[in-house]
């Protein structure tokens, strides 16, 4: 029980310090060390007037599918890197459980270490997943940057695209399409190419009757949507749909 009787609201507005903490008056909930005297050992720490009161540790569990899905993107020739505030320990245990290797665990990062990362590793190129507000100046040195629908709020201004669902599933499911759509793109630029030296030339060497003409013309729209539609069917088919129904992206 953490209060008997009436809980009266405090007068003033919530600060909020990006990547430290938020403080009202003189309570303060936020990063081991910031507004208290003891030590930062990668608690959170409820304090008044600088001094604490309670300390929370808070432990993050991977996902059961995270790791396969990390795989699979590593696989792509993608190089993955987590970006995050939480302490080196921290980090560094949840990649091990991710299959990640420790070099690519970069933990107690400020939000303008982040961006500082980005920029110098190439920001031209890279994909950010973000959720919060200490992701947002990274944010602005990456090519491309995606976050939870449940923090648009947040990022909504400068992320590219939302995703739903669970896990990173919906992450590879965009790469799957967007292998669909070159393949697809490639198909009928080498049909386009074709027939259009086909019918040019049948038409310089005076062949091309007007009854061909008005065959070529419409059946050439039918193939061009039978490409796309077989180019596309694996993304199409139902079986794909309902396996990645909760990988929705927007």
């Amino acid at each position: 029980m953490l209060a008997s009787g009436p809980v009266l609201p405090l007068d003033g507005s919530i600060r909020e310090t990006v990547g430290a903490g938020a403080e009202l008056g003189v309570w303060s909930l936020g990063r081991a060390g910031w507004h208290d005297s003891g030590p930062p050992d990668g608690t959170n720490v409820l304090a008044r007037s600088g001094q604490a009161l309670a300390r929370f540790r808070l432990e993050d569990t991977a996902r059961p599918d995270a790791g396969a899905e990390l795989a699979a993107l590593g696989a792509r020739g993608l190089a993955l890197t987590i970006l995050s505030g939480d302490s080196p320990e921290k980090v560094s245990a949840l990649a091990h459980g991710l299959g990640l290797a420790e070099s690519v665990a970069l933990g107690g990062l400020s939000p303008q270490a982040k961006a500082a990362w980005i920029e110098t590793n190439g920001g031209g190129s890279t994909l950010m997943l973000g959720d919060g507000a200490n992701d947002s100046l990274a944010f602005d040195s990456a090519l491309c940057r995606g976050t939870p629908v449940i923090c648009r709020g947040l990022l909504a201004g400068k992320s590219d695209f939302y995703y739903l669902g669970r896990g990173l599933d919906g992450i590879r499911a965009l790469f799957e399409a967007n292998d669909a759509r070159r393949r697809t793109q490639v198909q009928l630029l080498g049909f386009m190419v074709t027939y259009n030296l086909l019918a040019v030339g049948l038409s310089v060497a005076g062949l091309m009757h007007p009854l061909l003409a008005a065959i070529l013309m419409p059946l050439s729209s039918l193939v061009t949507l039978a490409l796309v539609g077989l180019g596309m069917r694996t993304v199409w088919q139902p079986g794909w749909t309902s396996a990645k129904g909760e990988r929705g992206v927007t």
